[in-house]
């Protein structure tokens, strides 16, 4: 994956975009650069974090009736600050 896909996470937990757009511009960036093959030539470490994102971003749901597995808004960010932490990208 590439350093945009981090710049966008950041920019999320620091509030500067919503959660909706967030989630709908991770996973289009993150399947446009599997899909080209640009993350194959990723450090693994920046190819795991940005991965591990993509699959909190896939367990957001806005519903409050959302499934015990799904997030919401603050457990997104919260899983995505700390998913950023571990991986010392902030």
């Amino acid at each position: 994956m590439s350093m945009k896909l981090i710049s966008l996470a950041i920019h999320f937990i620091e509030s500067k975009i919503s959660e909706d757009d967030f989630v709908d511009k991770y996973m289009e960036q993150w399947k446009k650069e599997r899909d080209s093959g640009i993350s194959k030539k990723d450090p693994d470490k920046l190819s795991e974090c940005c991965s591990s994102v993509f699959i909190l971003a896939d367990c957001y749901d806005p519903d409050p009736d959302r499934r015990e597995s799904e997030l919401d808004s603050d457990g997104l960010k919260r899983e995505v600050k700390e998913t950023l932490e571990k991986f010392n990208f902030i």
